[in-house]
């Protein structure tokens, strides 16, 4: 595959502290200062207890793929075509949310549910974006 391509996010005020992370090769994860629940996807609320006291924690990057999509079609016209396929991820992350990603990396095409998952951060037309990897123990 050549040079990795994506949608570059457009952060609000509630997930900059996010893709400011993701630049330093971070990731982090919304924490309820009131109840405790750690969520994904950043947001002005917490998703349990609808406080608005929120923090962030540092998370291990390391998970379970959910489940995952084989991508064949680009969505994105002819300047995608070099990306096809790409491997669509849902992570379970240690510290408990769900995360939507995108696979990279070697044995990309024979993952399954269950494989254990690291994040990575490559760069791309300037921000650094959350992607994962297999793990290799598998």
């Amino acid at each position: 595959m050549s040079e990795l391509r994506a949608v570059l996010p457009q952060p609000t005020a509630a997930s900059a502290p996010f893709w400011d992370a993701c630049d330093r090769e971070e990731l982090v994860l919304p924490v309820c200062d009131d109840c405790g629940e750690v969520f994904f996807y950043p947001r002005i609320h917490c998703p349990k207890c609808a406080s608005r006291s929120l923090g962030w924690k540092r998370a291990s990057g390391r998970g379970k793929v959910f489940s995952f999509s084989h991508v064949a079609v680009s969505f994105h016209g002819e300047e995608w075509a070099s990306q096809l396929p790409y491997t669509v991820v849902l992570v379970d992350l240690e510290e408990g949310p769900r995360m939507a990603s995108r696979l990279i990396g070697e044995g990309r095409d024979a993952v399954r549910s269950g494989d254990s998952v690291t994040v990575t951060f490559p760069e791309i037309d300037g921000r650094r974006l959350p992607f994962f990897q297999r793990d290799e123990g598998r």
